[in-house]
């Protein structure tokens, strides 16, 4: 039976709210126009250093990409998305390339509750930013309640490094080179992605990070839009 939601609980919406059996494929062709997928996918592999005995889990998993390429490295793969057309599309991916160690499982970052053995590291890319800040901290705090000690948060996703007192000129000019790289869709989503949703400056999403019991290993600011954290939940003496 699934846990009852408090009245006043932020209520995350499946992003972005369509049945992805139809737009999945689109969305990966457009992510990789405007990112370096695969590369990421390896930065962030590289990091984590899997071993085949851990379980790690992937929080918006998406398309779920990642979620495949860390299972040919571990025992186990927890694979979370709010959009169940994304959950059948990866896992159609997962069948059609013989993967079988990931489960693939409906929540978001404040209603999913992990079953088992603490994990050794969780995932969140290019998600958590469709919660406003104080649900962005509490979950943070959550992921770092589903980590051993000594386990892994990487988070990747849209948060804003350049200077403020200049946004028109810096974001007319980053939605103008989207739409040379990726078309005049992507550009739009860009735009809207500004517009409509919570991503917040770095200096506030370090100081949650850490707040939430992580040490930040690296970080790893892009084009004044993106950033990856790479933390550690420290080991208790």
């Amino acid at each position: 039976m699934p846990p009852t939601i408090p009245a006043w609980q932020y209520n995350e919406p499946a992003h972005p709210g369509a049945d992805f059996d139809a737009l999945a494929e689109s969305y990966d062709r457009n992510m990789q126009k405007f990112r370096n997928i695969q590369g990421e996918i390896e930065e962030i592999l590289d990091f984590l250093d899997l071993q085949p005995d851990q379980s790690i889990l992937e929080m918006g998993t998406g398309t779920g990409e990642f979620a495949l390429a860390a299972a040919r490295r571990c025992r186990k793969v927890y694979a979370v998305d709010l959009a169940e057309g994304m959950l059948r599309y990866a896992e159609k991916k997962a069948q059609a390339r013989g993967i079988a160690n990931v489960e693939f499982l409906p929540g978001g970052f404040l209603t999913y509750r992990h079953q088992g053995e603490p994990l050794d590291a969780v995932v969140s890319q290019i998600a958590l930013h469709h919660l406003p800040d104080f649900w962005k901290q509490i979950a943070l705090q959550r992921m770092a309640g589903m980590l051993g000690e000594g386990g892994k948060l990487c988070l990747r996703d849209v948060v804003y490094s350049f200077d403020p007192r200049g946004h028109e000129k810096f974001l007319d000019e980053f939605i103008s080179k989207a739409a040379e790289r990726a078309g005049p869709q992507f550009a739009r989503s860009i735009s809207d992605h500004v517009k409509n949703e919570y991503s917040t400056m770095d200096w506030v999403m370090q100081g949650m990070i850490e707040r939430a019991g992580f040490e930040i290993e690296w970080a790893k600011l892009g084009h004044g839009f993106f950033a990856l954290y790479l933390c550690t939940k420290p080991k208790v003496h």
